[in-house]
């Protein structure tokens, strides 16, 4: 019997694959870790937003991304994005199904403080890149942008309860004829905590808000918008896999349809499905 039970022990704790570096356990919250030196890890995010005041409304949007650690601190990362929309009966928006090309985006991310390390993680990540069609209606636009983020990350209980939390700033110009104006810069928070409920499994609840200020004008308010929703993770040994679901909780936008919600640019809820592949 003692056998027996040691053989049980042992099978448990090899179930229990460690958390890899930079590895997603939520849908929208980031975590603080890099990729060690010399690797690779490739990703593949699918999200589809659904929901508006009237009519169907679905938008998919497929990122692919590889990652590589050029030290143990600090990793750069290259990804494409693309749209599939189907609308019908959508207010200010053409019936149709189409495919739309996104853009492409650039990363980079430099850990200061490790959470396994150091006893807590704290990164910042800086994200460029171009959209060619805008990610409401696959309407053309040319918008460059960058965005800043700041990412922190704590465990407790042995790496068993993880909490996160990002604050950034996104500034975009070229967004017309997608949109009104041509620039606006977006302030973004998120937060997340998972628990490892069984081996390998992680469940997770998050938010996320996002506010938008056409011109560079604080006093120009266009939308806020706040999701949140609960994550499912799972983590091989070379590879993972988290599903999320966001629902809009609140929203105030100007000249809006529907009180307490922003949908001139934002969905109902969102799903997201990522998969990371560790090399």
């Amino acid at each position: 019997m003692k056998q027996l039970t040691c053989l049980a022990v042992a099978a448990t704790l090899a179930a229990a694959v460690p958390l890899h570096a930079d590895e997603h356990l939520f849908g929208y919250v980031r975590g603080a870790e890099t990729l060690p030196k010399g690797h690779f890890d490739a990703y593949q995010f699918t999200t589809l937003r659904t929901g508006k005041p009237v009519g169907d409304y679905h938008a998919w949007d497929f990122d692919t991304e590889v990652e590589y650690g050029v030290t143990d601190k600090f990793q750069v990362s290259l990804s494409v994005t693309q749209h599939y929309f189907d609308f019908k009966g959508v207010d200010e928006l053409d019936d149709g199904s189409f495919y739309k090309f996104g853009g492409v985006e650039a990363a980079v991310k430099y850990r200061f403080k490790s959470p396994f390390k150091d006893g807590y993680g704290l990164a910042l990540r800086t994200e460029v890149g171009f959209l060619r069609y805008d990610d409401v209606g696959g309407i053309i636009q040319k918008e460059p942008f960058i965005a800043p983020q700041l990412v922190f990350q704590k465990n407790y209980l042995d790496d068993t309860f993880i909490l996160s939390a990002n604050v950034g700033i996104q500034l975009a110009w070229g967004k017309k004829p997608a949109e009104e104006y041509d620039h606006e810069i977006a302030l973004e928070t998120a937060l997340g905590a998972a628990y490892r409920f069984a081996p390998n499994w992680f469940f997770g609840l998050e938010t996320h808000l996002r506010s938008e200020y056409p011109n560079f004008d604080f006093g120009f308010h266009e939308h806020t918008v706040l999701f949140g929703g609960p994550a499912l993770h799972y983590g091989a040994q070379r590879w993972w896999a988290t599903l999320s679901w966001a629902e809009q909780l609140w929203g105030k936008e100007v000249d809006a349809t529907v009180s307490g919600k922003a949908y001139a640019e934002e969905a109902r809820r969102e799903f997201r499905l990522k998969i990371g592949f560790n090399f």
